[in-house]
């Protein structure tokens, strides 16, 4: 007879692991909130009189806005590019809403023009990524 100890029951010894929907969601929380913090950062950081010069006003609104954009397109980035091995993925995001913000914050335009400018962007962007995927005939996968 061997000495083994047993194995645990496979439902127990295991984390838990989140379904793809829920662990998207969190990836693109975590982003939206990375950009937040450094488009903040940014702001802050043009209160030195460096390279921008802070406008007055809050800049919340703006930030506001690019949070709503940054989620959205960090959740289209996700299902565009769902099956396919890809790294560099979010920097696809990172750098246009950084630059965005950096000049949202320098010109201050309305904030309701980047959100139709952004959504109908976003809505481009989706309509030609559901395109590409039933041509590509991965539409039901992801």
């Amino acid at each position: 007879m061997e000495n083994r100890t047993p194995q645990p029951d496979p439902g127990t010894g295991r984390r838990w692991n989140p379904p793809e929907p829920l662990r998207a969601l969190a990836r693109a929380a975590a982003m939206t909130a990375a950009m937040t913090a450094a488009g903040y950062a940014v702001y802050r950081w043009a209160a030195t009189g460096l390279p921008m010069e802070p406008l007055p006003g809050s800049p919340w609104p703006y930030l506001g806005a690019w949070a709503v954009l940054t989620f959205l397109v960090s959740l289209l980035l996700q299902w565009a590019t769902s099956g396919i091995d890809y790294d560099g993925r979010w920097s696809l995001v990172a750098v246009p809403v950084f630059a965005g913000i950096r000049l949202s914050l320098a010109h201050r335009p309305d904030p309701a023009l980047l959100y139709a400018y952004g959504l109908a962007a976003l809505a481009a962007a989706a309509a030609g990524t559901a395109l590409w995927r039933l041509r590509r005939g991965g539409a039901g996968r992801g």
